[in-house]
């Protein structure tokens, strides 16, 4: 959908009604427009993603050199979950976006405010109790029991009220994440984006200065560059849409679907910080910060690579919902599987050449590697993987509403994750132990997330696998297979590694198209292209 949410001064007035609010439920002039607007929103969100993740490859590499290993690993510990706010986000989100995609498919101007008001008093409520917890639990458990210099903890207290201060900013604006998301305003979103990963790069920059205590400082200024994103992005949407302005909700109704989706889409969400940071702390508990410090590095980098696959995702989750809303049959099916082959084949071509080359990959990134990053780069990047082919089911289950059976089961089983890493560590084993439990457990859930599918919107699990997962393995298979003898073969050569990045990326890529993808996704996958390149000299004559 192009349309927005009662913009407040439209560029068309045709495309308005006579009040001039949006004709949101106007139908799309055919499937040609929906492939190049789905393309058109994925390729900016591409570009978001290449320049924040440089920036901020590149800041990480500033902040590990001035801070040092022992600060960075206590930041990563005391405050890492900073860098999983993405997945709190997506929770979040979830249940906002889903509503708001109702009232967009219905045209339903009065729920849609109702439903943007009502999010905004459930998140309130959200960041509150984030803001509580950390300064009592948080606070006790860092003084009590994390392994930190008695010198260092004052700083790590500093650190941990810094990153809640930021988590409870990020959470009061997911309703406008999900605003932007519902109307498709993924050029904005990017710039957004790109805004903060500048700024953080400004806060790599100050380190340089003499400040204070740089951990700090460093805590300091990134809360800092939160509010001035959250500032920005609210003062955005106050002004371009109309029913982003606050009005008390006291619709029981309202509230109670979106508490009830939000609180169980949660249990996911919960069970995948607690992947990242429960695991921080573990490894904190019985390793020490410096472990803390190569998993924050491996964190940041499989973020980098996962972003790519997950940019799809937040452009087509809208049209998956749309879909089921309209009761567009075809679509929602073809929807769903090609976005879970897509998804996974674009992470695929990042994943082989940098998992096989972690090694020099990091040594170029930081000059010197930490110890067992290589290998928690590797196992997080084929857990970020497998987690890349459930996106889609995942949104296609949000989007009929009935997730309790759905988040009990799967968050569930995610759920039990930290507490099984921790027998894992207690019995003396190495680090990477909880990371290869954590791979089986993704693939637990992704089956079981295909057959929930069945259940809930009629995915057939037999044509998944076939249409999907086969060719997934196949590729996978032969694309490591063919990176491993080119890499042997390159092995000594000068500039040998980065030759053998670019050129198991650039195999990877053949692979997919020859043996991934089917005749007709081929040939749509063409004509998508062309369509769009067609597009784009029309506009330039």
């Amino acid at each position: 959908m192009t349309s927005a949410l009662a913009a407040k001064q439209p560029a068309n007035r045709a495309e308005f009604g006579e009040e001039g609010t949006p004709s949101l439920a106007r139908p799309l002039p055919g499937n040609q427009h929906e492939t190049r607007s789905l393309l058109a929103n994925t390729l900016i969100m591409y570009g978001r993603t290449l320049l924040t993740m440089s920036v901020s490859l590149y800041s990480s590499r500033i902040v590990l050199a001035e801070l040092g290993a022992v600060d960075y690993g206590i930041y990563f510990a005391v405050a890492g979950v900073t860098l999983v706010i993405a997945f709190l986000n997506s929770a979040l989100a979830t249940s906002t976006q889903r509503h708001l995609s109702v009232g967009l498919a219905q045209g339903d101007m009065a729920q849609l405010r109702s439903v943007f008001s009502a999010s905004l008093q459930i998140h309130a409520a959200i960041a509150l109790a984030i803001l509580l917890a950390s300064q009592t639990f948080g606070l006790w458990f860092l003084h009590n029991h994390m392994v930190i210099p008695p010198e260092r903890v004052q700083a790590g207290s500093w650190a941990l009220k810094c990153a809640a201060l930021s988590v409870a900013l990020t959470v009061f604006q997911v309703p406008y994440n999900a605003l932007l998301t519902a109307t498709e305003r993924f050029s904005v979103f990017a710039a957004f984006d790109i805004a903060h990963a500048l700024l953080k790069l400004f806060v790599a920059f100050a380190l340089f200065l003499p400040l204070g205590d740089r951990l700090e400082v460093f805590a300091s200024l990134l809360v800092g560059a939160t509010c001035v994103i959250f500032v920005a992005k609210v003062g955005y949407c106050l002004w371009a849409f109309e029913g982003s302005r606050y009005r008390p909700c006291a619709d029981l109704s309202i509230l109670r679907r979106l508490a009830t989706f939000a609180g169980w889409s949660l249990v996911e969400g919960f069970s995948l910080i607690l992947n990242i940071h429960g695991f921080g702390l573990l490894l904190n508990l019985h390793f020490g910060p410096v472990v803390n410090a190569s998993q924050g590095i491996a964190t940041q980098l499989v973020n980098a690579t996962s972003t790519l696959a997950s940019n799809l995702q937040l452009t087509a989750s809208p049209r998956i919902m749309k879909s089921f809303f309209t009761q567009d049959v075809a679509s929602f099916q073809i929807l769903i599987e090609r976005n879970a082959k897509a998804a996974y084949f674009l992470m695929l071509v990042l994943v082989v050449p940098v998992a096989l080359q972690a090694n020099a990959v990091l040594t170029l990134w930081l000059g010197t590697v930490p110890d067992h990053a290589v290998g928690l780069v590797r196992l997080l990047l084929l857990v970020g993987l497998v987690n890349s082919m459930s996106s889609p089911l995942v949104s296609a289950i949000q989007a009929t509403g009935r997730i309790r059976r759905y988040q009990l089961i799967v968050g569930g089983l995610l759920l039990t994750s930290v507490p099984i890493g921790a027998l894992l560590l207690s019995f003396g084993a190495g680090p990477l132990s909880i990371y290869w439990f954590l791979l089986l457990l993704s693939a637990v859930a992704l089956a079981i997330r295909v057959q929930m599918a069945r259940h809930l919107v009629g995915l057939v699990p037999g044509k998944f696998a076939t249409d999907v997962l086969w060719p997934a393995i196949l590729v996978t298979a032969l694309s490591f297979a063919s990176g491993e003898l080119l890499s042997m073969a390159l092995a000594g050569l000068w500039l040998g590694e980065i030759c053998s990045i670019a050129g198991t990326a650039v195999i990877t890529a053949g692979l997919i198209y020859v043996f991934g993808f089917s005749d007709s996704e081929r040939l749509w996958l063409g004509a998508t292209v062309t369509s769009r390149f067609q597009h784009v000299a029309r506009r330039r004559t």
